[in-house]
């Protein structure tokens, strides 16, 4: 049996030649498939690693035992399920292939093997063919066949692989140009000559459609002509003069169709145009198959065609690339099986001159503030305001922004055109957008914020917000920057006003708060914020007691506030004051003592503040007032001995006050009671027992004692025992002597 290309093996439909071009519909697509997967051919997908294929007469992979096995559809499909799913999806493209045309599989891989061979260095040796996978038998054969086989330019390559899906599109104008490329007539590639022909026969029929339309038309036959272009575009979807003859014989009459009640509709979108039909047209709604195709006006020129890829009736169609700065007209064909099965609906001329997108726009107190998106192949925006009396200049305009200030209160318009490049070199715009705004009057903002804090009450003061309801706020998260520009948005409203109790000398914080309070100025809907200033008010601190204990020592008791770490204790004595800090473990563990004189005294408690940069507000509470130290004291000063006995005692009683006289000094009573037994008991108070002297308490003058006989007539032994009386008694302080000298005996 022979193993030459020119033998006929008994194959049905067997090259007698290498093949030119793959022939197969969307062989770009499985290329790159093929690449992105590192395969140098689709035979490299179909054999493991170190096996061979046998390609002269149909493809064969080697088996166990040099067997030989055909490679078909059904084989095809057992090696997707089996292979992994990264091959999985090539696998099912050649299956499709296979199943397409059951010689394509062996005409692909030859016409890849053949390149391969041909730009290999050592192509011309079957070592060559081998390491391309190919069976050792069949590696000479196929090399001889390869060198004979006309070498293609890249150029004729690219022909040869974009031929079969012209050809299958019905773009026979391109499958005619492209198979010119190649080598005459198909060369030994017998399906490529069949081809070839096919397509020259074709090209021969629309161009007789052609001339027999163009004399109809010269003749006044508009409705043969039509069906002659007609027939011309289904012989040749590609023929720009068919294309061309049907939308000029169909395109509206007037400027209607680009409107909201025209079959074909063609308006901006951002930088891309939209393409739809109106929806309850029989164009609309006769079948799905549509063919959109971009007609492209260039002065002094030929009119471009170019086809929308992605076209969908039913959502319409999307020109992502339309010429910018030129004049467009759109037209859409019905289809049947692929091929143009009447006349078109055609679009109105729009001027692809797209407006600015995103425009916005903010206000502020007597200012503009806008932003766009400017067309990528735009040369530039042209911007005008306009208010209230005409137009505005001075306006700062950026690329893509202006800032414009000093602005009267009302209405203004800001107009916007783009520019664009036409192909004749001249300037363009856009039709323009207009953006109304209105500009409204704001508030003053407040310059300054003050406090001055009293008793238990702030009281605030601020400079600026003429004009303004200014409000005292709090923030939840924190003030923005004095003069920030708000408007109200009921998704986030501002913060209502202080919630603090109105007392005459100004605002009441709630004790052991610490509030940062921003001033708001308000006008409308519109408000700006102001400065900021923290206010804390200490917790109150309960329970105060304040005694003298021992001379010159005076004890502070009080309930600790809680979340207090440091209480002051604020002294006032004899025109001046001290301030003793205490914690609370120390306060714990020692108390607190203060250093007083005798004199009158005050002691106010408060917590120590958290913050330092604060206004400290007091809270309300009076000081703890001490009065003075007054003491009575008296004395029994033993009467002279005579002989084994002693004579009438003295009573001395004295006074001390600092300061004035209080006029509520006590009266002074001292009580006798008899003493039995070796440990006499003293009176317990002023009626136990027998009163021997009453002093009142204005006959004591400060620092003079006055001294007073003791009655005669009591028999020893006795105690004696002074008490002072009245309402003024428990603000002074008896000083009493020893008790073994108030025992008589």
């Amino acid at each position: 049996m022979g193993l030459e290309f020119g033998h006929d093996l008994g194959l049905r439909r067997a090259l007698r030649g290498l093949p030119l071009s793959p022939l197969v519909t969307g062989y770009r697509h499985l290329v790159a498939q093929q690449k992105s997967l590192g395969f140098r051919h689709i035979g490299d997908a179909l054999v493991e690693r170190g096996r061979v294929l046998r390609v002269l007469d149909g493809v064969f992979e080697e088996r166990a035992g040099r067997r030989w096995h055909h490679i078909g559809a059904d084989r095809l499909h057992q090696m997707g399920a089996a292979r992994d799913a990264t091959y999985r999806p090539f696998l099912a493209l050649l299956e499709a292939v296979q199943l397409q045309d059951p010689a394509a599989l062996r005409r692909v891989l030859l016409y890849q093997l053949v390149e391969l061979l041909q730009d290999h260095p050592q192509g011309s040796g079957p070592g060559a063919a081998v390491t391309l996978g190919v069976c050792p038998s069949e590696a000479a054969a196929l090399v001889r066949a390869a060198a004979a086989c006309h070498g293609l330019t890249g150029e004729q390559r690219c022909a040869a692989e974009e031929l079969e899906d012209a050809w299958a599109n019905g773009k026979v104008r391109r499958a005619a140009r492209l198979a010119a490329l190649l080598p005459m007539g198909g060369g030994e590639d017998a399906l490529l000559r069949r081809r070839c022909a096919d397509i020259a026969a074709l090209v021969a029929e629309a161009d007789d459609a052609l001339d027999a339309a163009r004399e109809a038309e010269r003749s006044g036959d508009s409705r043969a002509a039509e069906d002659s272009f007609l027939d011309a575009a289904r012989l040749a979807s590609d023929c720009p003069r068919a294309l061309l003859a049907l939308v000029r014989l169909h395109r509206p009459a007037g400027n209607g169709s680009t409107g909201p009640g025209g079959v074909l509709t063609a308006c901006h979108a951002s930088e891309t145009v939209s393409v739809s039909l109106r929806s309850g047209h029989p164009a609309a709604d006769g079948g799905p198959e549509r063919r959109a195709v971009r007609l492209t006006r260039v002065p002094g020129g030929p009119t471009g065609i170019a086809e929308i890829a992605g076209a969908s009736s039913a959502a319409g169609w999307v020109d992502r690339n339309p010429p910018f700065g030129q004049e467009v007209r759109y037209a859409v064909f019905p289809l049947r099986d692929g091929r143009i099965d009447g006349p078109p609906v055609v679009s109105d001329i729009l001027l692809v001159a797209p407006e600015v997108s995103a425009l916005r726009s903010a206000t502020g107190p007597g200012r503009i503030d806008a932003a766009w998106t400017e067309p990528s192949r735009a040369l530039g925006v042209q911007v005008v305001l306009e208010g209230p009396d005409g137009p505005v200049d001075g306006i700062e305009v950026r690329t893509g922004a202006l800032t414009a200030t000093g602005l009267e209160v009302g209405a203004h318009v800001l107009r916007l055109r783009c520019r664009y490049r036409s192909p004749d070199g001249t300037v363009v715009e856009s039709a323009g957008t207009d953006h109304h705004v209105t500009v409204r009057p704001w508030p003053a903002p407040v310059h300054r914020l003050d406090a001055t804090a009293g008793q238990g009450s702030v009281h605030f003061s601020w400079s600026g917000g003429q004009d303004a309801d200014v409000r005292l706020v709090s923030w939840p998260a924190g003030p923005p920057e004095p003069g920030t520009e708000l408007t109200h948005d009921p998704a986030r409203p501002w913060p209502a006003p202080l919630p603090w109790r109105a007392v005459a000398d100004g605002l009441e914080p709630p004790p052991g708060s610490v509030t940062r309070v921003s001033a708001l100025a308000v006008l409308g809907p519109h408000a700006v914020t102001g400065p900021s200033l923290l206010v804390e008010c200490p917790p109150a601190v309960a329970g105060a007691r304040v005694e003298r204990v021992t001379a010159g020592r005076a004890r502070i008791t009080f309930d600790w506030p809680a979340e207090t770490g440091q209480v002051a204790a604020t002294v006032a004595q004899d025109g001046a004051s001290a301030v003793h800090r205490v914690t609370r473990s120390t306060y714990v563990r020692e108390g607190m003592y203060v250093n007083v004189t005798p004199s009158a005294f005050s002691v106010s408690l408060s917590a120590a503040p958290r913050t330092t940069d604060a206004v400290i507000v007091p809270p309300v509470g009076g000081a703890t007032r001490v009065p003075a130290d007054i003491v009575v004291s008296y004395r029994v000063v033993p009467g002279p001995r005579r002989g084994l006995r002693r004579g009438p005692g003295l009573l001395r009683v004295s006074l001390s006050c600092p300061g004035e006289v209080p006029d509520d000094v006590p009266e002074f009573v001292l009580v006798a009671r008899a003493a039995g037994g070796r440990d006499p008991i003293r009176p317990l108070n002023h009626t136990d027992g027998t009163t021997l002297i009453r002093l009142d308490g204005s006959a004591l003058p400060v620092g003079r004692p006055v001294e007073l006989p003791l009655p005669a007539g009591l028999r020893p032994p006795y105690v004696l025992r002074g008490f002072l009386l009245g309402d003024g008694a428990a603000a002074v302080r008896l000083d009493e002597p020893s008790p073994t000298t108030l025992v008589v005996r």
